[in-house]
């Protein structure tokens, strides 16, 4: 086995003893954000294992809580679906992940950010990728944007292999799990296939971890905001059951 592939293994273990994200926990996530409704919220069929979101009033005996020691470092590079744009930054899906599975979470995203597109706050994902680096983080999590489907494709497929690139070189020893690009309830455009492509190129040129969530929103209105790009809280509770299940299902 080759230092790349123990290094791999062992954040896959740190993963497992932190990514205790059963039913129980999304319903811990849920409650945060629905306030003990009860409601019952539809997850995408590749988190099925955790659709089970009917809310306690309070916890249970046999729960599964979020652990007290400190878990893996880790660092979200992404744009405002990632950041929770106009909701509590509480309430951003990395952030329901990060309480749930006690993560040492820095959240990096900004709104209009991009691999090429500019935020608003001047920076790309290079960007942010350089202040992850100084992080040392042991787990990266990067997603595509939308924010990329005006820019130029070849520079958006050049820029995501280099700012890829750059967290492998930079993090060697660290797990990156890069994820599809998020779109709402409406179908998306052919072009953000094209955005997914690029990442998953370069996801499989450094060893990082690739994640098609599919569109868990698709179809449902009632998550998004007046803007109809952006989801509300129970919309960025759905990604982060997506997202975790997925980060599980990978190992």
């Amino acid at each position: 086995m080759n230092a790349k592939r123990r290094n791999k293994r062992a954040v896959a273990v740190v993963i497992a003893g932190s990514m205790l994200v059963s039913a129980a926990v999304v319903s811990v996530i849920v409650q945060s954000v629905t306030h003990g409704s009860g409601e019952h919220i539809h997850i995408d069929s590749r988190s099925a294992a955790l659709s089970a979101t009917t809310v306690p009033t309070a916890p249970t005996a046999g729960s599964v809580e979020a652990e007290s020691e400190p878990g893996p470092v880790v660092v979200a590079i992404g744009d405002s679906i990632m950041d929770g744009h106009n909701v509590k930054s509480s309430h951003a899906w990395p952030q329901l992940i990060g309480a749930a599975t006690n993560w040492q979470l820095t959240d990096l995203a900004a709104d209009g950010s991009g691999f090429v597109a500019v935020g608003d706050d001047g920076g790309t994902f290079q960007d942010q990728a350089v202040e992850a680096v100084e992080l040392n983080p042991s787990i990266v999590v990067i997603a595509a944007s939308s924010n990329d489907l005006d820019e130029d494709p070849d520079e958006v497929a050049s820029q995501t292999m280099e700012t890829m690139s750059y967290l492998r070189d930079e993090l060697p020893d660290a797990r990156i799990f890069a994820l599809n690009a998020f779109w709402g309830d409406t179908t998306p455009p052919d072009e953000l296939g094209d955005l997914d492509a690029d990442i998953l190129r370069a996801s499989e040129a450094v060893d990082a971890d690739y994640l098609d969530i599919g569109q868990p929103l698709a179809g449902q209105p009632e998550l998004m905001q007046f803007d109809d790009i952006h989801p509300v809280s129970k919309g960025l509770t759905v990604i982060a059951a997506a997202v975790a299940a997925a980060i599980r299902e990978a190992g």
